[in-house]
């Protein structure tokens, strides 16, 4: 069953976000180091003002999918985990939060 994990990097005041880097670099270097355990792509959302002009509480979020949840099991206690998650601070001054699970059902239009 496919699964997705999502990582959101919160909008906190002091935020230092460097999405270029982020975009370019990092995510190529995760695509690289996971896609050998199921890693079969991903997505990043930049998040602007809400509906209301408040700010959002997240800044940005990067969905990951992947075959299956035994493929993230394997790929987090890799030797590429401590490459992939060591890389943060070179674009963040914050660790993402992250939640994962089963998708149950999708339709692209």
């Amino acid at each position: 069953m496919p699964h997705h994990i999502c990582a959101f990097y919160p909008n906190d005041h002091d935020l230092k976000l460097d999405t270029s880097y982020y975009i370019k670099t990092h995510m190529p270097l995760v695509q690289e180091k996971f896609g050998p355990y199921g890693l079969k792509g991903w997505e990043v959302t930049k998040f602007g003002p809400n509906a209301d002009g408040t700010k959002p509480s997240y800044a940005l979020q990067t969905l990951l999918i992947w075959d299956n949840a035994e493929c993230v099991k394997r790929a987090m206690v890799s030797p590429e985990a401590a490459i992939v998650f060591g890389d943060v601070v070179n674009f963040c001054n914050k660790q993402p939060i992250a939640m994962g699970g089963d998708v149950l059902g999708s339709t692209r239009v």
